[in-house]
């Protein structure tokens, strides 16, 4: 019996708008992209045009934004998700609970999972969620929780 050695990290965010949630994970897929870490975000919402309008306005290599650009921002679904992965996921709350148990029930290695939280649905239960993930991301990037 060969037992595989499963790392999930469980990475939480929290926003007011959907202007907020980009500027937080901008850096973030940056670094990411850079690193060469494949990427999925999984979103309840349509993010095209608000990420577009963003990434036209912001500092960065060209490369970069196009690259992030590239990225699904409007795909509802959990697909072709490979090992080292980091998966966002934008929603609702139960959106959110729901994929990630996709997620975790899958058989993929060392996976990162972020759960971007509207502030304003989550607010009474954001001591919970906070509680049940390992670390946050939040303007000043990861932090421990």
């Amino acid at each position: 019996m060969i037992i595989k050695n499963r790392k999930i990290e469980k990475i939480c965010n929290f926003y007011v708008s959907e202007f907020h949630l980009e500027m937080i994970l901008v850096p973030y897929l940056s670094e990411k992209l850079k690193e060469e870490e494949p990427i999925n975000i999984i979103s309840e919402k349509n993010l095209n045009q608000s990420i577009q309008e963003l990434i036209s306005k912001v500092n960065l290599d060209n490369n970069i934004k196009k690259d992030i650009l590239k990225l699904e921002w409007n795909s509802s679904e959990i697909k072709d998700i490979q090992n080292n992965s980091n998966v966002i996921l934008i929603g609702t709350k139960n959106f959110i609970e729901k994929n990630k148990n996709k997620l975790i029930d899958m058989d993929i290695e060392n996976l990162k999972i972020i759960d971007c939280y509207n502030l304003e649905e989550v607010e009474k239960d954001i001591q919970q969620i906070v509680l049940t993930h390992d670390k946050n991301l939040n303007t000043l990037g990861i932090t421990k929780v």
